[in-house]
């Protein structure tokens, strides 16, 4: 449990890294200017773009989803190939907490944009469009139910990985474990990551990512 959770600690410094380069390579592409990358008061990579105000609402959109895109693309990735060779337990580990935040990390990003002042990719969006109240209940209906389909692929992938750890079989023993190698690790960097990017409210955050382990452990196959 706790070398998952150190895992995941670091597979959330890798995340917001591959997804701040992702941003500012997108940026690049529709004219944003772009003076290199910094670390930020918490330890973790901030590109440093140019001001994004001249942009539409298409390219906005292009700029700012490109990470979590990126993100989920290379995290997926990196976790089916360390299951297709014989990695090392603590580099699969490490890929696994890195799928389940890239994954965990679309729902959440949707959820947080119907609060008022909520941070991250969509409410940025939605900052730009003027806040409609009725697409913050558009998003906060979205994010759950993406959240509710992701939550059977996260379950899937962290059995399919402890596969080749321990046993599997029994439902409560597959919730438990589920629970203990992606559930607790992920929500704790989940929540790390929504505080540091400061997403939505210390307890907002708290609330998402306790529904979140109740869903990974509902959605258990």
């Amino acid at each position: 449990m706790v070398l998952l959770t150190v895992a995941a600690l670091a597979a959330g410094w890798l995340a917001i890294a591959a997804e701040q380069v992702a941003r500012g390579a997108a940026g690049l592409a529709v004219g944003v200017p772009l003076s290199g990358f910094a670390l930020s008061k918490t330890h973790t990579v901030v590109a440093l773009q140019g001001p994004t105000t001249a942009l539409g609402a298409g390219a906005l959109a292009f700029v700012v989803l490109a990470g979590p895109a990126a993100l989920l693309v290379i995290a997926v990735s990196i976790h089916l190939l360390a299951g297709l060779f014989r990695t090392p337990g603590w580099l699969r580990g490490l890929a696994l907490e890195l799928a389940v935040l890239a994954l965990l990390w679309i729902p959440s990003m949707v959820a947080v944009a119907a609060l008022a002042g909520a941070g991250g990719p969509v409410a940025e969006l939605y900052r730009r469009l003027g806040q409609p109240q009725a697409g913050r209940w558009g998003a906060a209906g979205l994010g759950c139910l993406a959240l509710w389909l992701v939550g059977r692929v996260v379950a899937g992938r962290a059995i399919a990985t402890a596969k080749g750890w321990m046993r599997t079989d029994g439902l409560e023993f597959r919730r438990r474990l589920v629970r203990v190698v992606a559930g607790y690790p992920g929500v704790v960097v989940l929540g790390t990551v929504m505080t540091v990017a400061d997403w939505a409210p210390p307890l907002w955050s708290a609330v998402w990512v306790a529904v979140v382990l109740g869903v990974l452990v509902v959605r258990t196959p």
